[in-house]
């Protein structure tokens, strides 16, 4: 099998599904982001949430047919401490508790020489500097199993040209199939990222956007004529997800009054033209939100950017979900990578209770308040969950 896709990877930061053929990690995610035990057969948690204990499984072993034992697992952590209590037992500790964390577990573990313990071993990787260009997969004991190739391509287009060179077979995760629609004996399957949503971020450092009136405003003029539509930032098929939102069906009416009205009382200067940044990949959509905003006689002006800025008014954007409904890093008002630069006390308690939380139904009341008050404030208009494709030759 021959296999293009799209992105810039280290050895390290393999993507998800190639890591998994290769070796297990401690833990591995069930479809509702949830975890359940994989190289590991259980875990205790102990000490308040700061200490986690893992027993490693038995008849275990290695593709070098050595057995796994605590000692092998060399998962380095900034603040944990990791220690082997004996041959098949490891302990972390937290200087805090931080529920996620067997979570962060699912990563793929090696020992030296990128030896796993999956049906694949790396056979050779080609790199160019510290970005891997190539993988080849052999199967270890299976040989009924096909060797599988990995190519991958800095761009959509330089894979759909490596796709019509014959360098692969197939492509997976593409956006905009192109041109490749009307090529025949090729079969495009459409596949909806759950784990993905695409959305308006708006800075809220912006002297207008800090109205969360006209980011409302915003919000209920686009017509979302995408679907599946996104209500807020967790995966639907999340353990946590509240579909009780404020949905913001289009209503031009309401986007206008809610432009007209008054802040603290005082008339305000009305939003008359807006900055719109986005990717190449998500020009046609805003293209349209476009339209929307100048029906409600705002000017738009779209900037195609080609990296993430922190330098934009409003941003059309793809944000990745974590398996976890843990967003402190997005939406926590002291990280950088809250992009909108969204602050607020009541958001940032619910984050840091959510993330200290152990039981999962009362992490579950946390996580439905914060997506209820996220979507109330509107640091971002949360649109749809995008489709990618799969294309293959005959």
């Amino acid at each position: 099998e021959r296999i293009g896709l799209v992105g810039k990877f280290t050895v390290q930061e393999l993507p998800y599904e190639i890591q998994r053929l290769v070796s297990g990690g401690l833990t591995e995610i069930n479809p509702d982001g949830s975890v359940k035990p994989d190289m590991a057969e259980s875990w205790e948690i102990k000490n308040d949430g700061r200490e986690y204990w893992f027993k490693i499984k038995d008849n275990l072993f290695w593709q070098d047919e050595k057995p796994v034992t605590a000692s092998d697992i060399n998962l380095k952590f900034t603040d944990v401490a990791v220690t082997v209590v004996d041959k098949k037992t490891i302990k972390f500790l937290l200087k805090e508790p931080f529920s996620p964390f067997p979570v962060i577990l699912t990563k793929s573990i090696f020992k030296k020489g990128l030896v796993g313990t999956g049906e694949y071993r790396f056979s050779s990787i080609k790199k160019n500097g510290q970005i891997v260009e190539k993988i080849v997969l052999t199967p270890v004991k299976n040989k009924n199993k096909p060797k599988i190739v990995f190519r991958f391509y800095p761009t959509e287009e330089a894979a759909r040209i490596g796709f019509k060179l014959g360098e692969v077979d197939t492509l997976k995760e593409i956006v905009r199939p192109e041109e490749l629609l009307n090529w025949k004996n090729v079969q495009i399957s459409p596949q909806v990222k759950f784990n993905r949503f695409v959305a308006i971020f708006f800075s809220t450092n912006d002297p207008q956007l800090g109205d969360k009136a006209n980011r409302q405003a915003l919000a209920y003029a686009i017509k979302k004529r995408w679907e599946p539509r996104a209500l807020n930032s967790i995966n639907p098929s999340s353990w946590a997800y509240n579909s009780d939102v404020k949905p913001y069906d289009y209503d031009q009416e309401k986007a206008k009054k809610l432009l007209e009205s008054k802040t603290n009382g005082e008339n305000k200067e009305l939003l008359k033209e807006i900055k719109l940044a986005t990717f190449s990949s998500l020009l046609p959509v805003a293209e349209e939100i476009k339209k929307d905003w100048e029906n409600l006689g705002i000017a738009t002006k779209i900037k195609v950017v080609s990296v993430p800025s922190d330098d934009f008014q409003v941003l059309l954007a793809t944000q990745e979900v974590p398996p976890d409904p843990d967003q402190y890093l997005f939406w926590h008002s002291t990280q950088e990578t809250n992009i909108a630069h969204y602050k607020s006390p009541k958001i940032d308690k619910l984050l840091e209770d959510g993330r200290k939380e152990l039981d999962q139904e009362k992490r579950k009341t946390i996580y439905y308040d914060f997506q209820k008050f996220l979507v109330e404030e509107t640091p971002a208009a949360f649109l749809f969950h995008p489709t990618v494709y799969t294309i293959s030759k005959r």
